[in-house]
């Protein structure tokens, strides 16, 4: 239906956005819809972006020979393929019952079934759309929920060009614990999931410079700007993601305390549903079209059976990002990946300064990873290595070493310094988190962490705090006595 002809009534913002999800090209727009306009657009499918209730005021047409549907319509197309008992069962069961039950029960409303008959139910109300979890939300409800938020003065754009894929299959267009929903996930068939209308939702949650799909407590990528921009931005031309991130195996040689409680190792039903992955990817064509790949957002690049074997595979992208925590990156793997591209970057996840703040966080030999630092370097300072980055998560057992960590980095000529807010992925209780993280409610830092980061060498232009910009800004304002 690529041909089909498409008029869209309604207000000027809401109507591209209508027309993004629903992957229409050739369409118009106006505001209002006369009796006098009827014979330009009787070939034309006529779509009123409004609910019935409110489309009179927008078309007053009794011409029932032509094609006009509202958004009661639009919200029925985009739920014909949805089961709620489908997405109950896909529920991890790890969530107690009880709780289940409760948003479930919120999420769907208690008329949804009657006599066993399923009904079209859509929550409308923006008070609903703001409270219900995404995972229960049906496509119509994600929509009107990105249609109603308003813009903000964030400016991000990994969700237009991103995709990464996790062990589950699932694709996400940034971080797992950044975004609330993903693009959709790799099932037997082959469908391109990337361009489904919930991946089209997803984006358009950025494209109109919302985020409301975002949990921006957690992300430490977005800039903020001075002033909300009103305007959209424009939609994507790529058909396919421009930046892959492959994050499907946790295998790894350490057990960091930030991330695990126990070393991992895939087995064998676990490999077989990567190796699916793999397949898809491959199938997709993505590892050859995507302008970079990075390896690995989990586990270990060099420690992976399967990143080992993508490695090896003949990649025709031009870019890759390696993802390591260094303590295998030594010459026999770098002949991996050395000649086969263009250009390579290298991240380093360090978090440490001193043999024993590293032999606590990371339980490995530092003097041992100073030396695939040094080679490291090496690399950098032949042109085999385009750019070097280190790693540093910011926590309670670290935060003294950060000014010491920028001295270590300038030694070994990185790039940059990314300093990162601890994530919870599942190895600390709530309340272990918020003694680590340092991070108090309302988007402030600890007094010691902001004393910390007063120190000068923050200054310096490869330092990168980006991810704690607007808790540096509240903190200022709380105990800097300038502010006072």
């Amino acid at each position: 239906m690529m041909n089909e002809k498409i008029l869209l009534v309604g207000d000027a913002r809401i109507c591209p956005q209508v027309a993004y999800v629903m992957d229409w090209q050739n369409y118009a727009m106006v505001e209002r819809l006369s009796a006098d306009d009827v014979s330009k657009y009787a070939d034309h499918k006529i779509v009123i972006c409004a609910f019935k209730r409110k489309s009179k005021k927008l078309a007053s047409i009794k011409d029932k020979t032509l094609n006009i549907i509202s958004l009661d319509d639009l919200c029925c197309e985009l739920d014909k393929d949805y089961s709620f008992k489908a997405q109950a069962a896909a529920i991890e069961p790890k969530v107690p019952w009880k709780k289940l039950a409760q948003r479930v029960i919120l999420s769907r409303g208690i008329i949804w079934l009657v006599n066993g008959v399923r009904q079209h139910l859509t929550f409308r109300r923006q008070f609903w759309l703001k409270k219900l979890p995404p995972k229960f939300m049906k496509p119509s409800e994600l929509l009107l929920r990105v249609l109603y938020a308003a813009p903000t003065n964030i400016a991000c754009d990994r969700l237009e060009r991103n995709c990464l894929v996790d062990e589950a299959g699932n694709l996400w267009g940034c971080c797992t614990n950044m975004v609330r929903l993903p693009f959709g996930r790799i099932g037997n068939g082959g469908e391109d999931l990337y361009n489904s209308r919930q991946a089209r939702i997803v984006k358009l949650s950025s494209l109109n410079r919302s985020y409301c799909l975002c949990d921006m407590r957690r992300c430490f990528y977005a800039q903020y700007t001075d002033q909300v921009n009103q305007e959209l931005k424009p939609w994507p031309s790529n058909r396919s993601p421009l930046a892959l991130e492959v994050a499907m195996d946790p295998s790894c040689n350490l057990k960091c305390p930030s991330c695990r409680r126990k070393f991992h190792t895939v087995n064998e039903t676990e490999q077989n549903k990567l190796g699916a992955i793999t397949a898809y990817l491959q199938q997709q064509g993505w590892l050859d079209q995507a302008e970079s790949v990075t390896l690995a957002g989990m586990g270990e690049v060099f420690y992976s059976r399967n990143y080992r074997d993508l490695l090896a595979t003949d990649c025709k992208t031009k870019t890759v990002y390696l993802l390591s925590n260094g303590t295998l990156f030594n010459q026999a793997n770098w002949n991996l990946v050395k000649n086969k591209f263009d250009e390579i970057n290298v991240e380093i996840s360090v978090d440490a300064a001193t043999p024993a703040t590293y032999q606590k966080l990371r339980g490995w030999d530092f003097n041992q990873l100073l030396k695939n630092l040094t080679f490291i370097s090496e690399l950098k300072a032949t042109g085999k290595i385009k750019y070097l980055q280190f790693i540093f998560v910011v926590q309670k057992d670290n935060y003294r070493e950060l000014a010491d960590f920028v001295r270590l980095s300038k030694r070994f000529k990185v790039d940059r310094v990314q300093f990162l807010r601890l994530n919870n992925w599942g190895a600390f209780t709530r309340r272990e988190y918020r003694q680590k993280s340092l991070l108090l409610k309302n988007k402030y830092l600890t007094r010691e962490l902001y004393t910390v980061l007063q120190d000068p060498i923050f200054n310096d232009p490869i330092v990168d705090l980006t991810a704690f910009a607007p808790y540096l800004t509240n903190s200022a304002k709380r105990y800097d006595k300038r502010h006072k």
